[in-house]
């Protein structure tokens, strides 16, 4: 527990740009007294307050604090998990301290660094060129979504084997790099609960990401929402509520789509986490300095050109498509026409 009074405004923290939502009235990065470090100061705002657990915030604190060194130091790499809880006046818990994203995680935005969130990995080329005046962005190839979010993946599963739900996952939840390989960042890990326990905050979803029923977060939830994750980054539709098999088939070979359709359509007790696992392992090889690849029904590797979208690629295929079949049509015309008249 800190004291909400002794916390100072880190020296540099007007550098970066820390929009505060969801749960978060404010957001600033500080210093303890006699701590070394930065950390971020998440203040909730008052509904959050209202129904917040105080005793399972803190027994994410005690977790974290208990675990084995080298788990620790996993936690803190991949997840923003409270360090401590920081009290107000009057002795009650007011929000919560978290070490901040790396700063390769952050992105230019005119004088200010701003997080790198997941949901840019849905945008289009079109849409990356439309804000590159005013944002320092690039468009993220197939292989490059796919290398992040088996990081995403990797933490995941991480947590569901020290015990704990993600809950509310989400591409706004987490932020990441490519540079000098691909990492992810999971935020806001104070929606995150015991497997089958309370957790610190209700368990809520933005309406894109509600399951499909009704029910506690699990790790089978979790399942479901990564799923989607990978249908919006690769379709590029941050709301995409329909698979397009084409666009996916282009990029992934049959088995890792049918672990997506059985996270979207199957029952939670199909979710096959093994091959889940090495799905993920298999994303991280896709990126190399040299070169990006693919991996379809028909290679193992496959390079991919520099720009190209699977969902542009699809498109084009299927014009490609109606265009051979006008031909045809227009030549069998043409061979009636000559036979009949003839």
């Amino acid at each position: 527990m800190v004291e909400e009074a002794e916390l100072v405004v880190a020296e540099d923290g007007g550098g970066y740009h820390l929009r505060p939502g969801g749960q978060a009235s404010g957001l600033a990065l500080c210093q303890v007294p006699g701590v070394r470090g930065r950390f971020l100061c998440k203040r909730y705002d008052q509904e959050t307050l209202a129904g917040l657990d105080e005793d399972a915030l803190l027994a994410m604190v005690r977790w974290r604090r208990d675990l084995p060194g080298q788990d620790r130091r996993t936690l803190d790499r991949r997840c923003a998990w409270p360090i401590a809880a920081v009290r107000g006046e009057g002795g009650r818990v007011v929000g919560i301290l978290v070490r901040p994203a790396p700063e390769r995680m952050f992105a230019g935005l005119r004088d200010r660094l701003t997080p790198r969130h997941l949901d840019e990995l849905t945008r289009s080329p079109e849409r990356v060129r439309a804000l590159k005046e005013h944002y320092d962005t690039r468009y993220y190839e197939p292989p490059y979504k796919l290398a992040v979010l088996g990081r995403l993946l990797a933490t995941m599963q991480w947590l569901h084997e020290h015990g704990y739900v993600v809950g509310d996952l989400q591409l706004r939840n987490a932020v990441f790099t490519v540079d000098p390989a691909p990492a992810v960042y999971l935020l806001d890990c104070d929606s995150c609960l015991p497997a089958g326990g309370r957790g610190a905050l209700p368990e809520a979803d933005p309406e894109q990401w509600k399951l499909p029923r009704e029910g506690a977060f699990t790790p089978e939830s979790d399942y479901y929402k990564f799923a989607w994750a990978v249908v919006r980054c690769l379709q590029e539709s941050a709301e995409a509520w329909t698979v397009d098999e084409a666009a996916l088939a282009r990029v992934l070979p049959a088995r890792h789509r049918r672990l997506i359709r059985q996270c979207l359509d199957g029952a939670p007790e199909s979710v096959d986490v093994e091959r889940w696992r090495a799905a993920g392992e298999s994303w991280r090889w896709l990126v190399t300095p040299e070169r990006i690849y693919v991996e379809t029904d028909s290679n193992l590797r496959e390079a991919w050109r520099r720009g190209e979208s699977a969902a542009g690629a699809a498109a084009r295929g299927a014009r490609g498509g109606i265009v051979v079949l006008i031909v045809v049509l227009a030549a069998i015309a043409v061979v009636v026409a000559l036979t009949w008249g003839a």
